[in-house]
């Protein structure tokens, strides 16, 4: 199923290199090719800030929350989602002395493994740790050797979430059809029930994860736009199914991102899949930000300035530095992403 079809001004220079088209096709066959692919293109846009009212009210009534208490179950993706995240909140000034989040951090993790560890049953070690914030829960944080299920149950007993976000493994993302059953690439049901009989009280929210490069061995698409597109498309139909408002569309951020004129020919991943060190994690943590801490505090991350040289960082393709010029981009494609999450939208440059 399509994401919704919308009026489209199409930059068919970009569309084709995202694509992959190559020269030897005629030019005519081209537009008439990008005409009829209209959803694998992305609207321009221009950035506006005001006062979040793209967010659902119930949302925005828990994001105001005293105390609030934010917990992350995920994997390498989220970490590294939220990697920059104390870096934009120190730039913005934001106080989250009043708030905290946390991440339970699987390598691999998927919605199975997570109600496995639950059960003593994975062979897969996994870390509790705290990203920001100045609460602090009585949970011991530090890594757990694999078969051993007690922090997670205790991270769920223990402590009062206000909202628990969860998302699928990066493999099982783009295939809503398998989250339910019981294969590797299910178990939703029983995760959100073993979630639920702890945390009834929590609201449950969810990432839209970003896609892998074009050329990953594991992108059956072979296109990151396309795979991204049934990423989105598959958490619009978990939010249907199970009414889950608190939406965090980092994914959607890196596309937008992509679309630029800062990508790169590896789609600003670090090894074909996770986000690569600098432009592609900053726009993830802003749109993280934007999501979560913006609505809370009403600060955007909008013209907030950071520099980062990421040149030396060890990762098997090259990472794209933050500079003055490219960070506000970064910026419009996080806050775009929030505001429609289900298309993709190029940001202003």
């Amino acid at each position: 199923m399509l994401l919704p079809a919308r009026m489209i001004i199409i930059d068919k220079d970009r569309v084709r290199k995202r694509l992959g088209l190559k020269k030897i096709f005629s030019i005519y066959f081209i537009d008439i090719l990008i005409s009829i692919l209209f959803f694998s293109s992305c609207t321009k846009n221009s950035i506006t800030i005001d006062e979040w009212e793209w967010v659902n009210p119930e949302v925005i009534r828990t994001l105001r929350k005293d105390n609030l208490k934010v917990l992350d179950i995920g994997n390498s993706y989220s970490d590294g989602a939220a990697s920059l995240l104390p870096t934009i909140v120190k730039n913005t000034g934001a106080d989250v002395s009043d708030i905290c989040l946390y991440q339970l951090v699987r390598g691999g993790g998927s919605f199975k493994n997570w109600y496995d560890i639950y059960n003593n049953s994975d062979s897969h070690s996994y870390f509790f740790h705290r990203v920001l914030g100045g609460i602090e829960v009585p949970v011991p944080q530090g890594e757990v050797s694999p078969g051993d299920g007690a922090l997670f149950r205790r991270v769920l007993s223990e402590v009062n979430w206000d909202i628990i976000i969860i998302h699928q493994v990066s493999n099982y993302a783009p295939y809503y059809d398998l989250w339910s059953t019981h294969g590797e690439g299910g178990y939703l049901d029983e995760l959100l029930s073993v979630i639920k009989s702890h945390q009834p009280n929590a609201q449950i929210g969810v990432m839209i994860v970003h896609s892998y490069w074009d050329n990953y061995s594991g992108n059956k698409e072979k296109s990151s736009f396309i795979r991204w597109q049934k990423i989105a498309e598959s958490v619009s139909q978990f939010q249907n199914d199970y009414d889950v408002h608190f939406v965090i569309p980092y994914g959607t951020a890196i596309e937008n991102l992509r679309s630029s004129s800062y990508n790169n020919e590896y789609d600003l991943t670090m090894d074909g899949s996770h986000c690569g060190y600098g432009l592609c994690q900053y726009a993830a943590a802003c749109c993280y930000y934007e999501s979560l801490i913006a609505p809370r505090v009403g600060i955007s991350c909008y013209g907030s300035s950071i520099q980062l040289d990421v040149s030396k960082k060890q990762s098997k393709y090259p990472s794209v530095s933050i500079t003055k010029d490219n960070v506000i981009v970064a910026q419009k494609a996080a806050i775009q992403a929030v505001k429609d999450m289900f298309n993709c939208i190029i940001p202003d440059e």
